[in-house]
């Protein structure tokens, strides 16, 4: 069965809690994030007259916290024995469990949050009967339909969800530059979306132009990435790096810092040769020479597996398309007066609109 959207599990998990502490709950999975917010949860529900031992799993403990599971306390109504990063106190303590478990006395309880488990394991197969257990993956990036747009991924949707609880309302466009300015990473993005609500307008959803100049951006990148990405067709990545360049700046060739007035130029020029270099190598292909033979006809030297796969991914009429929008940013960089970063990400949301179309960049 698939595991559920981590938030619908910490959903299931607070229903659970609300009919009173069970005696045993292992949580688990990939999320780090998630898992640190149920047993969050587990630990607010342990009773106040229950004695509560935490222990880190990944360090020695004296070995008498199973045994404390038996019955009450001298002053305590029970016992929860908490423990954090289980994985490798389950495999030093795995066979006393398993003997433990049928004993736990009402009022106690153990609350075990570990990466994974073998389910094909006896003592797996121990613990999943005997309590509660609740996984967490993490958040897809991508919606599980490619077709679809990608502010439809979850954890596009998740930013929005999360920053509406944080007082931070994001549109869905907003929330996917956020998501590819700062990354991945949950606990990243929560603290990000802290910093924004204390920024923005209480009560009124920001859109993407709200944001600019306010996201923190914690890595770097470089035309070259950004072209590499817009090749590949990912528009997550194109958008990360182009935040990227803009707020901490791009290095040219000889290692020195280009200044900020030469960052749409230097994307620009360089974009403009990959896509060129791809457009050409596609004509070549279209016209019936052999891939293997194209980057020699075309000049290309490095990277040749790459520059292949660009070719192969991008027919002649995307590539023209992204050519001819990429003139006409030039052209408004030079009529409009709007930002350059602007201009850019409307040239990649183009780009990605014919895309979506079925016709690509």
């Amino acid at each position: 069965m698939a595991v559920p959207n981590p938030e619908k599990e910490l959903e299931r998990l607070q229903k659970r809690l609300a009919e009173g502490l069970p005696r045993f709950v292992l949580l688990t999975g990939p999320a780090g994030f998630f898992r640190g917010e149920a047993f969050e949860l587990l630990l607010a529900a342990v009773p106040k007259d229950v004695d509560l031992r935490r222990i880190d799993g990944q360090e020695e403990s004296d070995g008498r916290e199973l045994q404390d599971l038996r019955g009450a306390t001298l002053f305590g109504a029970g016992t929860a024995v908490a423990v954090r990063r289980g994985d490798a106190w389950l495999s030093r303590r795995g066979a006393e469990l398993v003997e433990v478990l049928p004993k736990i006395k009402a009022g106690c309880a153990l609350l075990v949050e570990a990466t994974k488990l073998d389910g094909r394991t006896k003592l797996a197969k121990t613990l999943g009967a005997a309590g509660e257990h609740f996984e967490f993956r993490e958040l897809y990036a991508e919606p599980f339909d490619r077709s679809r747009s990608p502010l439809d991924a979850e954890l596009v949707q998740w930013v929005v969800a999360r920053g509406r609880k944080l007082g931070a309302r994001l549109s869905p466009d907003a929330a996917f530059l956020v998501v590819s300015s700062v990354g991945k990473e949950p606990a990243e993005l929560v603290a990000e979306l802290k910093r924004l609500a204390a920024e923005l307008p209480a009560g009124k959803t920001a859109g993407p132009d709200a944001l600019r100049g306010k996201l923190t951006v914690s890595f770097e990148s470089t035309p070259f990435e950004f072209a590499d990405a817009m090749l590949a067709g990912d528009r997550r990545r194109a958008m990360r790096s182009l935040e990227a360049m803009f707020e901490r700046g791009v290095k040219g060739r000889d290692g020195a810092a280009v200044d900020a007035g030469g960052v749409f130029p230097f994307t620009a020029s360089w974009l403009w040769t990959a896509m060129s270099n791809a457009h050409a190598g596609r004509a070549l292909l279209e016209s019936g020479v052999r891939l293997d033979e194209i980057p020699g006809r075309v000049g290309v030297r490095t990277f040749v597996d790459r520059y292949r796969a660009q070719v192969e991914k991008n027919d002649e009429a995307q590539l023209r398309h992204a050519l001819l929008c990429l003139l006409d940013a030039q052209r408004e960089l030079r009529t409009s007066g709007e930002e350059p970063q602007a201009i850019l990400e409307r040239f990649v949301a183009r780009c990605f609109a014919r895309r979506a179309q079925g016709a690509g960049p």
